[in-house]
């Protein structure tokens, strides 16, 4: 026998365990889980449900476009307008020379309408110009306006527009 180091004999509850014997009782059925198990189980349930329904919207181009949109900054497409120069008299025409830029898009031919205008805004001669642009390139073109004797001297603003887009340019000629 064994002695600890205060004398006594080792008990039985020390050191060892004691084996238990048999039970012949089946197991008790298992209870309901805890609350914390079924949180997980609908947090998990939740997210996999929001990650289905992003999947089904990004399949959809139309809602594609538009998260893309409001994530991403795309530059919008536009067209510069303006005068290159003071419009001139050649004689009885009136010269217009402008500038466009085209920024964005993939170029085309674009025409521009071009008017004389008396002090009171009525109409005394107009013409279009018509330009082939490019992204990026600077396009000139010159319209001329034909204009002869009163005409010519009641001349007072010219009005430019691009057709096709909002854009207007409007200059005093005095």
């Amino acid at each position: 026998m064994t002695t600890t180091s205060h004398g006594s004999p080792p008990s039985p509850r020390r050191g060892r365990r004691q084996a238990e014997p048999p039970s012949s009782a089946p197991a008790p059925a298992p209870g309901p889980a805890p609350a914390s198990v079924r949180r997980t189980a609908l947090r998990v349930v939740g997210v996999l449900a929001v990650l289905g329904l992003c999947a089904a919207a990004w399949a959809v181009p139309g809602v594609r476009g538009v998260l893309r949109d409001s994530f991403t900054e795309r530059e919008q497409s536009y067209i510069e307008l303006y005068f290159s120069d003071d419009p001139w008299f050649d004689g009885t025409e009136l010269v217009v020379p402008l500038d466009l830029v085209e920024h964005g898009e993939s170029g085309g031919r674009r025409v521009v309408e071009v008017k004389a205008e008396d002090d009171d805004g009525r109409s005394l001669a107009s013409g279009t110009g018509t330009v082939t642009t490019k992204p990026g390139a600077l396009m000139e073109v010159d319209v001329r306006l034909r204009l002869k004797g009163a005409k010519k001297r009641a001349a007072d603003a010219v009005e430019v527009t691009l057709r096709g887009h909002p854009q207007r340019l409007r200059l005093h000629l005095r």
